[in-house]
């Protein structure tokens, strides 16, 4: 994943390895391990200001459970603007027929 987007960005492997501290075949050696410490993907997401955790989350089956509550309010959040879109929708008709009624 790391490589994948790196090689998308055009990033210079360097670049990245200097804004971690770390040598630059560090950034090789991340690449080609199987796994990594949850502190160095860490790290990686605050250099390349990418949520991989996200990424490996999505690559989860579905059927996998998590904290509702950390979804629960962006979810409530969406409801909300849903109906709010709604409701401008709706006054948007309401204008445009007032404005047809008067021509």
């Amino acid at each position: 994943m790391i490589k994948t987007y790196i090689d998308r960005q055009n990033l210079l492997r360097t670049n990245v390895a200097r804004q971690m501290g770390t040598p630059s075949t560090a950034i090789y050696a991340y690449e080609k391990r199987d796994s990594l410490k949850t502190s160095t993907i860490l790290r990686i997401c605050h250099v390349l200001k990418y949520n991989f955790f996200m990424d490996i989350a999505n690559s989860l089956p579905s059927e996998y459970g998590y904290d509702r509550n950390l979804s629960a309010s962006k979810d409530s959040i969406i409801s909300r603007q849903e109906a709010e879109i709604q409701k401008l929708q709706h006054e948007n008709n309401l204008l445009k027929e007032l404005i047809m009624g008067r021509k």
